[in-house]
């Protein structure tokens, strides 16, 4: 675990509640491997980062725990560490939820929106970092979740994400394999467009697939 001077100074969001804020702190580093898995969360450190007591704290460890992002060890929470079945198991319910998203959004998404995901698509260049396409295909797969106008799948959907080998791997891509994402991703709008769930849905499964071939290749 970073000391809290190593740990990334960023300002805690004001109009939420202050475990909230916490929680969410504590997830973006855990998502975004800052912390990594094994890693121990001490109470005192992060209390001494965030300048907040141990209470908040405690809560939003308990939260991370039921999102199965840390469990305890020894009696002492960590980050946990997935093995390749449970990333199978993981990428297999994005494959069948993220499906279902994009067979919604082909049936139900607006005109505007559907506008929207095209115009987001269509921005990306080629030419940014993969720190950039990470951002830029995160937000991609967000408005077509919304588009589907089930705000429970959205909820689960966005529990899926998660984990920080998501955007480990898509940080690491290689161009041939952003080149392909995007050709994905615009074979994916014209679904949508079109207004062909079937395609929709099978094209945002194979997605997910390829994204899993390219975890166990690359982590295992």
């Amino acid at each position: 675990m970073p000391t809290a001077q190593e740990l990334p100074a960023e300002p805690l969001h004001a109009t939420r509640t202050l475990s909230d804020n916490v929680y969410r702190w504590l997830r973006e580093q855990i998502v975004l491997g800052k912390i990594g898995p094994n890693e121990p969360l001490v109470e005192a450190v992060i209390a001494e980062k965030l300048q907040v007591s141990r209470t908040p704290i405690r809560e939003s460890l308990q939260r991370l725990a039921a999102d199965g992002l840390i469990v305890s060890h020894r009696r002492r929470w960590i980050v946990r560490q997935h093995d390749r079945d449970e990333i199978v198991a993981i990428y297999e319910v994005r494959m069948a939820l993220e499906s279902f998203a994009a067979r919604f959004a082909a049936q139900r998404a607006t005109e505007t929106e559907l506008a929207a995901i095209a115009t987001h698509c269509a921005s990306w260049t080629g030419t940014g970092s993969n720190d950039d396409f990470v951002v830029f295909n995160d937000r991609f797969h967000h408005m077509i979740v919304e588009a589907a106008h089930n705000p429970r799948l959205a909820r689960v959907i966005e529990q899926n994400h998660l984990y920080f080998f998501n955007d480990q791997i898509a940080a690491h891509y290689r161009p041939d394999e952003v080149a392909a994402s995007q050709s994905e991703h615009e074979a994916l709008v014209e679904a949508l467009q079109t207004r062909a769930p079937d395609r929709a849905a099978d094209l945002s499964r194979r997605h997910a697939e390829t994204a899993l071939d390219l975890i166990l290749t690359r982590l295992f």
